[in-house]
């Protein structure tokens, strides 16, 4: 495995923006330039040490989740603009974190979505499912949720209700990759769905993806691109017809990010020290 760089420690989260990548490392966020290979900036943030913390980048701000706690940023120098708490234990911690130009929405575990203002910082809760939500993205007018029980929701963003409903499972949505109008979904049970979004209807599906839970990564050359950090492979998948092209092995574990760049996909995982690279051709 390649090098974009080596940390200290593994990387809990991390996000590209641009020709940036943004990771948490520790107690830190680091900011490193993907053509020099160096790092723009480190600043400690946390207090202690965190392997859940999920980190987005939207328009100029770094949005961190911490346990209950949101963090808004500054993305050109990491100081911190505020910080919401907006859960209390375990049962109300953050899932999942998007954005769009007027609000980050927020997935809590016990089944809401808490948005806030990006410029007020003024919250609201809404009730959305029985069970939590560990995906959630932003489509056209709407917001995507794959829920803990099977199921995808679409959701109204003006309103904050369910405007359509899939039942692809009966156990954890946990990845969503969006192409145009169509949607790639993986489930706990190791299936794969191809689904159509205007229509919200299945048109293509794969089981036994993997031994164990993957993430929909990206696009590479007519390719879907899965990866599943416990089993330690990547595996490529006609966009199309859902067939197996290719299989890589890797060295990863337990869970992890990618991202991909050309032919280039980027890795973190809980035994890699640092951003890792892999060639998918």
């Amino acid at each position: 495995m390649d090098y974009l760089i080596n940390l200290e420690s593994v990387v809990s989260s991390c996000f590209a923006k641009g020709n940036f990548i943004y990771c948490i490392c520790k107690k830190g966020i680091y900011k490193i330039d993907k053509e020099s290979k160096t790092i723009e900036y480190k600043k400690e943030i946390f207090e202690k040490d965190g392997a859940a913390r999920i980190l987005i980048v939207n328009e100029n701000r770094i949005f961190v989740s911490d346990f209950c706690t949101l963090y808004v940023l500054n993305e050109a120098d990491c100081n911190i603009i505020c910080k919401l708490k907006l859960g209390e234990d375990l049962s109300s911690d953050i899932c999942g974190i998007t954005a769009d130009g007027k609000n980050i929405y927020c997935s809590i575990r016990n089944g809401k979505i808490i948005t806030v203002d990006k410029k007020t910082f003024n919250t609201n809760t809404h009730n959305i499912s029985d069970t939590s939500m560990w995906e959630i993205q932003t489509y056209d007018n709407g917001l995507l949720c794959g829920t803990v029980d099977g199921q995808l929701l679409l959701l109204n963003r003006d309103t904050m209700s369910v405007e359509k409903k899939l039942i692809l499972s009966k156990q954890n949505i946990r990845s969503l990759y969006i192409n145009g109008t169509k949607l790639y979904a993986a489930c706990q049970d190791k299936k794969l769905f191809k689904i159509d979004l205007p229509s919200f209807e299945v048109i293509g599906y794969q089981k036994n993806v993997h031994k164990k839970m993957y993430d929909c990564i990206g696009l590479y050359d007519n390719m879907l691109v899965t990866v599943s950090y416990p089993c330690g492979e990547i595996a490529l998948w006609d966009m199309n017809s859902l067939e197996k092209r290719k299989e890589i092995k890797i060295s990863s574990s337990l869970s992890g990010n990618a991202f991909i760049e050309g032919n280039k996909l980027y890795i973190t995982s809980r035994n890699i020290y640092g951003v890792g690279i892999i060639f998918l051709n």
